[in-house]
């Protein structure tokens, strides 16, 4: 008898659930679309195979800087019959900007470690993050500096581990929805065989530095043509 019971429920929940995913799919066409934001050109598309892509607003003074087709994208997927919640790409794949080359040489003086790093354009409002051996940091702005073999690195060892970031220079700034660190890459390097390095990161541009990222980010369905999100009202446009 229990075990009749057992099933009965389990059936039970397993029709439920299926009945949610089937509830969900169909309020996808009434979900589905592209939202523009009140008193802005910035768009937010939501669609059928379960991405979402989130639009920059136009850039209309001069002089014109590079314009970014868009500010995030990734997944979205309901968590409520009027909630739905926004995922973004860089949680769960490696982004282009984060690809670098690193060309390891023996030049110049052999007390110092020389790094130099070069960006795809003039645009990289960042500072360099070295850290060696998990010990010892570097911060700097600037994109080439020689580095003093006694004092941050093993001279017992010859291979040193260095964890390279870049941080997102936002001091003075009010809004930022961007990321603030940047975790390029953590390698052991030879410094007796190699004390020049450079670091090449050719997809490090102003769309990849400014892409916001969400994580379960909430947005709340007002009504099937009006989503609330970041305290203001989006309009279904189709």
């Amino acid at each position: 008898m229990k075990i009749k019971v057992f099933i009965s429920i389990v059936v039970f929940l397993l029709i439920g659930c299926v009945s949610t995913k089937k509830q969900q799919t169909s309020n996808c066409d009434d979900i589905c679309g592209i939202y523009k934001l009140q008193k802005s050109t910035g768009k937010l598309e939501l669609k059928s195979d379960g991405a979402y892509t989130l639009y920059k607003p136009k850039i209309l003074f001069t002089p014109v800087v590079e314009q970014c087709e868009y500010a995030s994208k990734g997944r979205w997927s309901f968590v409520a019959d009027n909630l739905l919640e926004l995922t973004s790409e860089d949680k769960y794949i490696k982004q282009k900007g984060f690809e670098y080359n690193i060309m390891k040489e023996n030049r110049f003086s052999q007390d110092s470690l020389y790094v130099q790093v070069i960006f795809p354009s003039d645009f990289h409002p960042v500072e360099l993050d070295l850290c060696f051996n998990y010990k010892k940091h570097i911060i700097t702005d600037k994109t080439f500096i020689a580095i003093p073999k006694s004092t941050y690195l093993y001279m017992t060892n010859n291979d040193n581990l260095i964890i390279f970031r870049l941080n997102a220079d936002v001091s003075g700034t009010t809004i930022y929805r961007g990321r603030v660190t940047f975790k390029i890459f953590e390698e052991y390097i030879d410094i007796e065989k190699y004390n020049y390095l450079t670091i090449a990161l050719p997809n490090f541009d102003r769309c990849f530095f400014e892409f916001e990222p969400y994580y379960k980010e909430l947005i709340f369905i007002k009504n099937k043509n009006q989503l609330f999100w970041k305290g203001s009202i989006w309009e279904k446009t189709y």
